[in-house]
Order: C-alpha cells, then sequence, then structure tokens
C-alpha cells in the first residue's frame, strides 16, 4: 500500500476547514453544483475534488447520489440527481461493478463492457435535460482480464472488449458540445494497478481505489471544470533570470536546450512570456549566446526590472484573465514574490530537470486542452461515425418516465421473500447492520422476530437476482403482529439493489401474505435519520389501500419516531435493543 501523499491529506483537511459551519463569515457566492455518480462508493472523491475548486476561488456544492444508481438517476427527473440541478454531472462507471456481487465476496469479473455505450448515451441525454456538463471518466482496463495466453490475441476477448467499449464512449461524447472526458486509466497508471486498487475496503465498503487515485483522479476532474469555466490555464510565465540569465541559475549552459524542448511542447495558442530584470535588448542578447533554443522561441518579453506580481498582472491583464490562470516557472529557491504572485497550484519550480519542467506545468495545467463552450449549428452535435447510441431506441417521443419503466423491465429483478430456514441468520443481520439508505432505523435485529414459539413475530428475508447477476440476501423484513394489523419495525434494503424497484417487489409480496392470514393494514415504523430518505419518501407515497389477489383490502400507513420513542411502541414496553 503506497504512503498516502501529503498533498491528500491536505485535501481532506482543508475541505473539513471551509465546510465547517463555524468557518462561514456569511453568504458566499454561489460556485459549482456538482453531482457524481458511480457505480462505487466514491465518497472518498468529495475532498480531492471539492478543496482544488474551492482553491480557485470557486465555492463549489458537491452531491454524491445513490451508490451503483446511473441510469436509474438519468432515467427521472425526479430523482436525487435531478432535484440537485447540478451544472456538472460527473460519471463514473466500471463494467465489473455492473454485475454488484454480494457483500463480502470477491470483486466481480468484468462484466459486459458494451453496456457503457448505452449508459453514456442515457447520461448524455440527462445532462442535456438539466442543462449541465457531463463529465464521463472512461473506466480502467480490467485488472485481472485474461482467461489464458488464447485471451490475449483474440478480438473478442476481455481486454479487447473493454478497450473497444472505451474508444466507443470516447468518440462518441469527443465530439458533443456538452461533454467532456477523463480517463481513470491514466491515474491507475500512475500510481501502480497494484497500488491503485483496496480490494480490502472494496469487500467492506464498494470502494475500490486507494486514496492516492482519488486524490489524482479528483484534481483532474477540477481542471477540467475549472477550464470548461474560463478558469484553465492561460499562459506561462518563465523567469527568465532565476531559470539561465543568472550565474548560478540551473538550465545556465547545455540544459537550456532541454527547458526549450519542455516548453516548445505548450499547446497552440498557450503563449509564453519572459520576465528578466534587465532590459529587453540585453536579455535577448545574453538568451542568443546562452540559449539559442529558448531565444528562437515565439515569447513575449516582459522586462526592466518590475517585480514578479506586477510582470504576473501585466502578462494576465493583456489577457484579459485572472492572474490565477497563468503558470509561472520560475527556478530554486522561489522568492516570496514568487510565491506571492502566483497561486499555489500554477507555481512551477525547477532545479534543471527538463522533466521536472514538464511534470510541473502539466500538474499546472499548463498543456491542458479542454473544448470550451461551444455549440453546433442547429444545436444537434454530430454522431460518431459507426455509433447508433446517440438516439433513442424507444421512440424520440419517449419521456424519461418512459425510459425508467423501460430500463426496470429489461432488469428483470425477482426478489423472492421467504422466511429464513435454519438459524443462522448472519445473513440477515448483515444486510440490517449495513443498511444506512433503506431501512427504518429503529435498531432491531432480526433475531428479534425470529423468537423460537412466538407467533406474533415473523422474519422475512429475500434472495434478489437480476440478468446483471445473483445478489443473494439483499432484504431483511421484521413484522410484530397484533390482530388485523401487522407492525413493520424492521425493513432493510442493501445498497446493491436499490434502484431496481425491489422495495415494491417486497412491499407487494408482503401485503399478499398479510391478506392471506387476515390482516388488514400495515404499519410501518420508522425513524427519519436524515439519510434514510429512500425509505421515508417510499413510505410516504406507499400510503394507500393496496388491492391483494384474493380481492382483499390492506391499508399501507407509517408511523414516524423519534430518537427517544423509537423503541416504544411495542406492547410490552421494550426498547430499541433486546
Amino acid at each position: 500500500m503506497p504512503v498516502l501523499p501529503a498533498d491528500a491529506g491536505h485535501n481532506v483537511r482543508a475541505w473539513q476547514r471551509c465546510t465547517a459551519p463555524a468557518c462561514s463569515d456569511g453568504p458566499v457566492a454561489p460556485g459549482p453544483r456538482v453531482a457524481v455518480l458511480a457505480s462505487f462508493t466514491a465518497d472518498p472523491l468529495v475532498p480531492h475534488l471539492g478543496t482544488p475548486l474551492h482553491d480557485a476561488g470557486t465555492h463549489p456544492e458537491l452531491f454524491m447520489a445513490p451508490f451503483n444508481q446511473i441510469a436509474q438517476e438519468c432515467l427521472r427527473d425526479d430523482s436525487a440527481t435531478a432535484r440537485f440541478r447540478p451544472d456538472a454531472l460527473v460519471v463514473c462507471a466500471r463494467p465489473e461493478d455492473r454485475p454488484a456481487v454480494a457483500s463480502g465476496k470477491r470483486e466481480a469479473d468484468a462484466g459486459d463492457p458494451r453496456t457503457l455505450e448505452p449508459l453514456a448515451a442515457t447520461a448524455l441525454d440527462a445532462a442535456r435535460r438539466w442543462g449541465a456538463l457531463l463529465v464521463w471518466a472512461l473506466p480502467p482496463l480490467p485488472y485481472e482480464p485474461s482467461r489464458g495466453v488464447g485471451d490475449c490475441g483474440d478480438p473478442r476477448g476481455a481486454m479487447a472488449r473493454a478497450v473497444a467499449s472505451r474508444e466507443a464512449v470516447r468518440a462518441r461524447l469527443a465530439v458533443d458540445p456538452d461533454a467532456c472526458v477523463v480517463d481513470l486509466e491514466d491515474t491507475v497508471r500512475a500510481v501502480g494497478v497494484r497500488h491503485a486498487r483496496h480490494p480490502a475496503l472494496f469487500r467492506l465498503a464498494r470502494v475500490p481505489f486507494t486514496e492516492d487515485v482519488f486524490f489524482r483522479f479528483g484534481g483532474e476532474l477540477a481542471r477540467v471544470l475549472l477550464a470548461r469555466n474560463g478558469q484553465g490555464c492561460h499562459g506561462v510565465l518563465a523567469d527568465l533570470d532565476g531559470l539561465v540569465l543568472d550565474p548560478a541559475a540551473p538550465f545556465a549552459g547545455d540544459s537550456a536546450a532541454e527547458l526549450a524542448s519542455a516548453l516548445d511542447e505548450l499547446p497552440a495558442g498557450r503563449r509564453l512570456a519572459y520576465r528578466t530584470g534587465h532590459s529587453v535588448a540585453e536579455a535577448r542578447r545574453a538568451l542568443a549566446t546562452l540559449a539559442p533554443a529558448l531565444a528562437r522561441l515565439p515569447a513575449e518579453w516582459i522586462a526592466e526590472g518590475r517585480t514578479a506580481v506586477e510582470d504576473l498582472a501585466r502578462f494576465a491583464g493583456a489577457r484579459g484573465v485572472t492572474t490565477s490562470t497563468i503558470a509561472v516557472l520560475t527556478g530554486p529557491p522561489a522568492t516570496e514574490t514568487d510565491t506571492a504572485a502566483a497561486a499555489p497550484h500554477r507555481l512551477v519550480v525547477c532545479d534543471g530537470s527538463a522533466d521536472q519542467v514538464r511534470l510541473g506545468l502539466l500538474d499546472a495545467g499548463a498543456f491542458d486542452t479542454v473544448p470550451p463552450v461551444t455549440a453546433y449549428p442547429g444545436g444537434t452535435p454530430p454522431a460518431a461515425e459507426g455509433n447508433d447510441t446517440a438516439t433513442r431506441s424507444d421512440g424520440a417521443d419517449a419521456t424519461p418516465g418512459d425510459d425508467y419503466a423501460a430500463f426496470l423491465r429489461g432488469l428483470g429483478v425477482s426478489a423472492e421473500l421467504a422466511e429464513p430456514t435454519g438459524p443462522d441468520l448472519s445473513a440477515e443481520a448483515d444486510v440490517a447492520a449495513r443498511a444506512h439508505d433503506f431501512t427504518l432505523a429503529l435498531s432491531h435485529s432480526p433475531e428479534r422476530f425470529a423468537s423460537v414459539g412466538d407467533g406474533g413475530r415473523l422474519l422475512l428475508s429475500a434472495h434478489v437476482r437480476d440478468r446483471y447477476g445473483d445478489y443473494g440476501t439483499s432484504a431483511v423484513i421484521g413484522v410484530r403482529a397484533a390482530g388485523a394489523v401487522w407492525h413493520v419495525e424492521l425493513f432493510s434494503l442493501s445498497c446493491v439493489v436499490m434502484g431496481k424497484g425491489v422495495e415494491d417487489l417486497l412491499l407487494r409480496s408482503l401485503v399478499e401474505r398479510a391478506a392471506e392470514r387476515g390482516a388488514t393494514e400495515l404499519a410501518f415504523h420508522y425513524r427519519d435519520t436524515g439519510r434514510n430518505h429512500p425509505a421515508v419518501g417510499f413510505l410516504r407515497a406507499a400510503a394507500r389501500h393496496h388491492r391483494a389477489h384474493e380481492g382483499r383490502d390492506v391499508c399501507v400507513t407509517s408511523v414516524e419516531h423519534t430518537a427517544a420513542t423509537a423503541g416504544g411502541h411495542h406492547e410490552d414496553g421494550g426498547g430499541t435493543d433486546d
């Protein structure tokens, strides 16, 4: 496991400080609203995306969408992500997360990567409806792609399919003004494949990557968002004296050609300026003698001994941009004026290595070429050649609600509700303990409802599967029967099956069971924790009469409890813990 980089720890602490209520000095100008949808748990990304945006002078608002529900969130205009009204929609989907196996099992083999193409089209359509920029993260290549030596040369093999899927999505989004692409494979390769993965944390919390990956990935996303909003790097100001002309300069002599080679790689349109304390004529003569390659580069000159702050302001002002968008290149040690002039993420201090210059300028965004915000004539971007994912398959007049219903039907979800047959309730206990989003939050254990000889209590669990895989025991329900009323005091759903309509299937099955045994009411008892809104919203929407197959009506109601009264609704006055 690699050592956590110092800057990653800085990001975490800085984000905690800037989001703490006590640190607020009053109203602040609203910043970009960024929603992140991922097929894995992406919460570690928050400080590493938020801090660079905050350091650039914005006040971002970040929203982490429900885990592994990308299509569901994009297809509904009443989803949590849609209600957030994002300015930017970041989507991170790995094919191997599609058949999201139950907790405790090994990470699944890579799923069919072709599923990413329609998913990208769905996300792009949602971004357009919401007026947001789509930032699609190409997934890293499968960690274990090979099925033997023959698979490596098979054009239909795992690696070949993954590469083809990535390139198809890249080609589709590259021609669209409403989308940008970042590549997680670049981040994983920079960290190292073995150091990028976190198998233990993936098994525990569905977090597949180490902190170093999230640190680098967050920085890449922030640079894309800033560049799309005109806050990328707009130029490079090189301190000629500190780099070349001074006797102790790191690039004096033959190494100046390497510096020139690095600066010559700047993208077209990225302006370069030399600053010097000498006169322009004197500096030109010296540079022609010491570093003719640098003298030949097209560059502006800012001379006559001004301070770094003044020179930077002059260069930025001529471009019509802020000083925070200019990279400052200087030799060691960086002076106080250099530090005061340049934004921390734009200051590049070099000690004579051309590779260090390239890496420093890369981190400062000097090589970034993010497409500007434009619009194609007619409002419709050209589709990538040979790609038909841009059009709907169910008709141009289909609505998001129609698409969502079709999506659920296509999943082929089955949820078999049954009483546990043996004394081992470890799977049910695991679901109840891990559920935080879809739970009644009353702290009742499954064992309470499986008491031997207690005919008034019923424990049910559900085995869930769909066309992507088998999720095992993914839901648990605990009922206390009191005459014609069934009090539901435990209803927990695993996060890997949320957004698939499982809760609706379970409610229908529970209504049938209650009607068969003569019950006329299902009363769900819950506590609102602030995090279990999916469960609370579902119960409120379900509060009505439901007709069972045999013609009987069962009324579904809900009863909210506070933390102090959550355990006081039992007939025996018991507490919340057994």
